[in-house]
């Protein structure tokens, strides 16, 4: 439970610092695997802490734990495929810029 609490907070971390863009380090611009994987973090970070939270409240209440349980499962495969693809509207505005999609769908004003 610890290390989940503990790994969910690094992943949100760095999540949120690859989302805002303050970190670009991590950056493939090219698609597939490894393209979108730091905004996959921010989904596994919060899948992991839903999950500890789901570990917290089971003693005390076992439909809380299984509704938790059933948010970290849906987290965790929005995380999983994120490895490898995000649809349009997860991924920031400055990284599509930066991929070279259009900003605004359908080029539309």
């Amino acid at each position: 439970m610890t290390a989940g609490l503990l790994g969910g907070i690094l992943f949100l971390a760095g999540g949120i610092v690859a989302y805002t863009g303050t970190w670009k380090g991590w950056i493939r611009v090219r698609r597939g695997f490894g393209a979108t994987i730091g905004f996959a973090w921010l989904w596994i970070g919060l899948a992991l802490l839903v999950g500890a939270v789901a570990l917290l409240v089971e003693s005390a209440s076992r439909p809380a734990f299984f509704v938790l349980i059933g948010v970290a499962a849906v987290l965790l495969a929005v995380g999983a495929v994120g490895l490898f693809w995000l649809p349009r509207f997860l991924l920031p505005a400055w990284f599509r810029v930066l991929r070279g999609d259009d900003a605004r769908p359908s080029g539309r004003a």
